[in-house]
């Protein structure tokens, strides 16, 4: 009996031997034709009659399960499940696994060559001298500066591991305690930090984590990075914040649309990459691998 496995996930390597080894099993590939994270009715139309998805950011509702009746299983290829409706899942008798191969290294090491990027203006600079511009921006040192991790899970302790060699403060916010470490309170961190990074998987319970209200509580000099969930952050009231340069710039790595075009692309003070935090060669290999290797496992 023939198998349907569809990739959601909108950038996948699938080996030779993989193929190979799928068609033995008589498990049939089809990957995401559009190349970008898909919308309901999108997954519903590409996913039909499939058995088996390795899914990405996309949304599995209500309608996803009643509409994919054939589906057996989904893979989520990363570490959070808030895109997946789990309750409804299980109703469906859909299996759910995700990654036991985590990205925290590639996310963290990101996080910081982007900070030091931002803040000795190198992206500037290399702009500049490609377009024959011979201009010495003054940047600043990490050294000394204070940073907020919101969020200490993986990410946020291998990321506290990497800081700290750099002769920085820390201060961490996180809804649980943490052992051997100062738990401060998040409009503290807010107020007191020259860089704040979110490192936080969805909830309920922190959708719109950083609102307005919370953005106006960071200083002037501070940067914002983003490579964690765009559903924490109030968008529409960043970009008015940093166009007024009330505060010194952001680090976004992902978007309430993706691919994202708009505003943010008109500004100097922003660093966008188009949502690689996990985008690795080492970790992202891994991580499909193992996705292939449960699926094929199961039949």
């Amino acid at each position: 009996m023939k198998h349907k496995l569809f990739i959601a996930t909108s950038s996948f390597k699938v080996s030779k031997d993989i193929i190979l080894k799928c068609k033995r099993l008589d498990l049939i590939i089809k990957k995401n034709p559009l190349k970008k994270k898909l919308n309901n009715a999108q997954l519903i139309e590409f996913a039909k009659d499939a058995s088996f998805i390795i899914a990405g950011t996309e949304e599995y509702t209500n309608l996803t399960f009643r509409k994919l009746k054939k589906l057996k299983m989904i893979f989520r290829l990363g570490s959070g499940t808030d895109n997946i409706d789990l309750k409804i899942a299980k109703e469906f008798k859909v299996k759910i696994l995700k990654s036991k191969i985590t990205p925290e290294v590639a996310v963290s090491e990101i996080i910081v060559s982007n900070i030091i990027n931002i803040l000795r203006k190198i992206y500037l600079q290399d702009q500049n001298l490609k377009n024959n511009i011979w201009k010495k921006e003054m940047g600043h040192t990490l050294k000394d500066k204070t940073v907020g991790i919101v969020g200490f899970g993986k990410i946020g302790r291998y990321l506290y591991k990497l800081l700290k060699n750099f002769g920085v403060k820390i201060l961490i916010n996180d809804i649980k305690k943490i052992k051997n470490k100062k738990n401060t309170s998040l409009d503290n961190l807010l107020k007191n930090s020259d860089i704040v990074s979110l490192n936080l998987n969805l909830n309920n319970m922190n959708n719109q984590l950083i609102n307005k209200q919370k953005l106006n509580l960071l200083k002037k000099e501070s940067i914002l990075v983003n490579c964690s969930r765009p559903e924490l952050l109030d968008y529409k009231f960043l970009l008015k914040i940093l166009k007024k340069r009330k505060i010194k710039g952001a680090i976004l790595d992902v978007y309430p649309n993706e691919p994202y075009t708009g505003e943010f692309q008109k500004l100097k003070n922003v660093i966008l990459t188009p949502h690689i935090g996990s985008y690795a060669f080492e970790v992202r290999n891994l991580m499909e691998q193992e996705s292939l290797s449960k699926i094929l496992n199961s039949l």
